[in-house]
């Protein structure tokens, strides 16, 4: 991510050396601020906090190039500052830290299009300043 020019890159990544390569079209555009990245368990979608423009950039990710095309909708309504954004392991809830409003928001993904749409009650109170969310599957 390029926090000050608005913009997420992407590369591909040589197998045998480890080498980046920048993909055709990066960095792709992004809300202000770009802080957090995060792909759902599928491989399908790409999710962006930014910080500065307070929402979410949502992505689709071409499977044979890795190329992301924006979302219908995107970027989605956020708290103030978020800093960190994570999907569930099974791909169909999104949560975003927001540290300048105290609180998680909450959202269901449409699995076929990625669009983001706000749980009942989201935003959810956290405490003061919180950077980051992770999501652990119960067996």
């Amino acid at each position: 991510m390029t926090n000050n020019g608005g913009g997420v890159s992407a590369y591909t990544i040589n197998a045998s050396t480890g080498a980046l390569t920048q993909m055709a079209g990066s960095p792709f555009v992004a809300g202000t601020n770009p802080i957090s990245v995060t792909i759902d368990p599928s491989g399908t979608f790409a999710y962006v906090a930014n910080n500065g423009s307070n929402n979410v950039s949502a992505y689709t990710i071409n499977v044979t190039t890795g190329v992301l095309t924006t979302v219908a909708g995107s970027p989605f309504a956020a708290g103030t500052n978020p800093t960190s954004v994570t999907v569930d392991p099974s791909g169909t809830f999104a949560y975003v830290a927001n540290n300048g409003s105290n609180n998680v928001s909450a959202y269901t993904i449409n699995a076929t299009t990625g669009v983001l749409t706000p749980l009942v009650g989201s935003p959810f109170a956290a405490g003061i300043g919180p950077q980051s969310v992770t999501v652990r599957q119960i067996k």
